[in-house]
């Protein structure tokens, strides 16, 4: 299947690459596929601007379980080149009498049962709440899982965003107290590493796949006009139909937690364990890459 490259675009000027912005949009595309560097990188708060037109509905995390699925297709796509090419050569020819052991269906057919499974899953449900574009967002997938999706959904469009993981680290660490141990430093490290996975592809030379539009969280905040207008652009919406108000309401994790006050603590005062996630050196690269500042530049 032909794919078209990926055209990459950003707030920071010195990351704008490509011309995905330039590109004439007749329709808007679907589905829409929101990356987060991990947890606390303001995936939700897009998520929030984009459900807030009336035709758009983005579903929300699920564990990073459909780039499982999408993985275990990818192999059975590999497996039906490989081996089930020659079971069907064989059953065309012999039928049970050939060497069928490893025959399988063709891979158009195992492309068509996946997006099957995905449109039941997101676009059906989506249309039936009179919202036609659909999408979702997700923490613990992957540039590599947007262009597996890519192949069944060639209209696909991906808004990747990251976040200082200071003030991410800043965040977690804040859970960790308050979640009483629901929370761990495991489910921190963890997204440390789902932070440095989408940095590297956030400052990856574009590869084949879908339009890509790369954001700051920073940015994002500090000129959410700005951010709705590269938003709207890049996914063919009309940013008239996005709810400002988004931006100006902030909105915690829900259950009892989201009743406490904030108790952020600076960086500085984080227990030492935490902070040091950040200095391995192929993550200190990322920052600088990223223009955050490193171990050695204060915030």
């Amino acid at each position: 299947m032909t794919r078209r490259s990926i055209g990459v675009t950003a707030l920071r000027p010195d990351l704008r690459r490509a011309d995905a912005l330039d590109w004439p949009m007749t329709e808007p595309h679907t589905p829409l596929l929101i990356l987060g560097a991990g947890q606390r990188c303001g995936s939700t708060l897009i998520q929030r601007l984009l459900t807030s037109h009336p035709g758009v509905m983005v579903w929300g995390e699920h564990g990073g379980q459909l780039g499982r699925i999408l993985e275990a297709v990818d192999g059975m796509l590999s497996w039906s080149d490989e081996l089930g090419v020659q079971g069907r050569a064989e059953f065309s020819q012999s039928s049970y009498q050939g060497w069928m052991a490893n025959l399988t269906p063709d891979n158009e057919l195992t492309l068509r049962a996946l997006r099957l499974f995905v449109d039941t899953l997101y676009a059906e449900p989506a249309a039936r709440l009179d919202r036609p574009i659909w999408g979702l967002k997700e923490v613990s997938l992957t540039l590599t899982d947007a262009r597996r999706l890519h192949v069944i959904y060639p209209d696909l469009a991906v808004i990747l965003i990251i976040r200082n993981p200071r003030d991410v680290l800043r965040s977690l660490d804040e859970w960790e107290r308050i979640t009483e141990g629901r929370w761990t430093r495991a489910l921190t490290e963890q997204a440390v590493v789902s932070w440095q996975r989408l940095a590297a592809d956030f400052v990856a030379p574009p590869e084949a796949g879908p339009p890509v539009l790369r954001l700051r969280y920073e940015d994002v905040v500090a000129d959410p006009t700005n951010a709705a207008d590269l938003i709207a652009r890049h996914t063919g919406l009309d940013v008239a139909a996005f709810d400002p108000g988004v931006f100006a309401k902030r909105v915690r994790a829900g259950g009892e937690y989201a009743r406490l006050p904030r108790d952020l603590h600076m960086w500085d005062a984080l227990p030492a364990s935490m902070r040091q996630l950040l200095d391995p050196p192929e993550i200190q690269s990322l920052l600088a890459a990223c223009g955050y500042p490193t171990a050695s530049v204060p915030d």
